[in-house]
């Protein structure tokens, strides 16, 4: 228990102190005498953006209209990729069967989409919606589908000594022993559902921080820009420390460490 408590004890020092090193860099550049504030504004430039959009409200509007379509997005997007990528990972005339369709579509960027997405749905919330579950189900698919294939034969093996049928194996052996690669799959398809949302928010978005990012650009408002940039930034990281506290708790019989 005291290992670990060090353990964690020394990561968070580490990790405040490389975010530390980047904030006074960060200092120290914007307070040069040739810097200009309306192309890199000082952090007290950008603290004070993000209190003024606090107290207009602007801000939690935004805030809340982005979760929303990330949490949509990343559900309907991971839930497919969870379904077809056991199945595709499993059953062999599955896999023969979907597998040339994903390959060929899984290089496709999502933001190609943009175009045909407009055309076929408009530029209403389902679209931008649709392009982040997009986005997400293209990068969990594949972890999914890699964790079907690396089940330990042994597992399979001793399950079938038991009488175990092949879906019986399925759903109490390969399923639970794929979960470290379904958990990763997640996490990856969460940074892919922000990375996307942007773009998503560029479908004549209402609000929500893509839009408050269009806004800034639109008036030179540098220090919202930046402050946005923050946000999205941790957001993102403290959904993905979730996931890691997740996946840590499913997967205590695991002696593989992050």
């Amino acid at each position: 228990m005291d290992a670990v408590k060090k353990f964690l004890t020394g990561r968070l020092l580490l990790g405040a102190l490389s975010v530390s090193i980047v904030l006074a860099a960060y200092a120290w550049v914007t307070n040069l005498p040739d810097n200009n504030p309306s192309l890199l504004p000082p952090i007290s430039h950008v603290i004070g953006s993000f209190f003024t959009n606090i107290n207009s409200g602007v801000l939690f509007d935004a805030l809340g209209a982005s979760l929303y379509r990330i949490c949509l997005g990343f559900f309907f997007g991971t839930t497919c990729a969870l379904g077809l990528g056991c199945l595709v990972g499993w059953y062999k005339t599955i896999e023969y069967l979907f597998d040339p369709l994903i390959e060929a579509i899984r290089p496709i960027p999502p933001l190609a989409y943009i175009p045909i997405i407009i055309i076929w749905f408009g530029i209403e919330e389902f679209s931008r919606v649709l392009l982040i579950s997009i986005a997400c189900f293209m990068v969990c698919v594949v972890n999914v589908i890699a964790g079907m294939k690396n089940v330990p034969q042994v597992y399979v093996d001793a399950a079938s000594t038991m009488g175990a049928t092949r879906f019986q194996i399925f759903r109490t052996v390969a399923i639970p022993a794929a979960t470290p690669f379904i958990i990763t799959g997640y996490r990856i398809a969460l940074a892919a559902a922000w990375t996307t949302l942007v773009a998503a928010e560029l479908i004549a978005a209402p609000s929500g921080l893509g839009f408050l990012l269009q806004e800034g650009r639109r008036y030179f408002l540098t220090d919202q820009v930046m402050m946005i940039i923050v946000i999205i930034g941790a957001c993102a990281f403290t959904m993905d420390r979730v996931f890691r506290a997740i996946q840590r708790r499913l997967m205590r019989w695991s002696e593989a460490r992050e």
